[in-house]
């Protein structure tokens, strides 16, 4: 129970406190700070120029389908994607923060780093979204870390349309 727990803190944002008080080394990675300065648009709201994606046999998910992609902002199932796609696979809590709402819970983006550093390289992770409603969404979230059984948690994540584009919202 303890780590369906955790890995659903982590889609948060949240899993911040729970690392940063507990001090566990032991699954603690050092890992290179990697940060991404963030142009903000007339509402302070974050600017991403994010290259195109690289041609694949699989682009995207639908609803219900496992993903690891690289997201979008052209929905709430597509940013959700992005945010995890920041976390997980760029290893950029500005990349990751920059995807949600400034009224979002989610750490600001020094604090998410230091979270993400706790991860252990070579984490992978597996990602369902279901919409529940517009911009509701019932999250399942797999996360592989290397010689680790696989943790899985569920949430719902609402999104919130800005200005023609999606961010993540609320973590519950």
């Amino acid at each position: 129970m303890a780590g369906i727990a955790a890995v659903t803190v982590v889609v948060a944002g949240g899993v911040a406190i729970s690392h940063l008080r507990s001090g566990d080394s032991e699954t603690a990675s050092p890992a290179a700070t990697t940060t991404a300065a963030v142009a903000v648009d007339e509402n302070g709201l974050p600017i991403l120029n994010l290259p195109e994606p690289e041609q694949t046999d699989r682009t995207s998910a639908s609803d219900g389908d496992c993903r690891a992609d690289r997201g979008d902002q052209k929905s709430g199932a597509g940013v959700i994607a992005a945010f995890n796609h920041a976390y997980y696979s760029l290893r950029n809590g500005e990349a990751a923060r920059a995807l949600a709402t400034s009224t979002s819970s989610v750490l600001p983006g020094p604090d998410l780093q230091k979270v993400i550093d706790a991860v252990p390289i070579g984490t992978s992770y597996c990602l369902r979204t279901v919409e529940l409603s517009v911009g509701v969404y019932l999250v399942d979230l797999s996360v592989m870390q290397p010689a680790q059984p696989a943790k899985r948690g569920t949430q719902t994540v609402t999104t919130q349309e800005v200005d023609g584009k999606w961010y993540v919202d609320v973590f519950n």
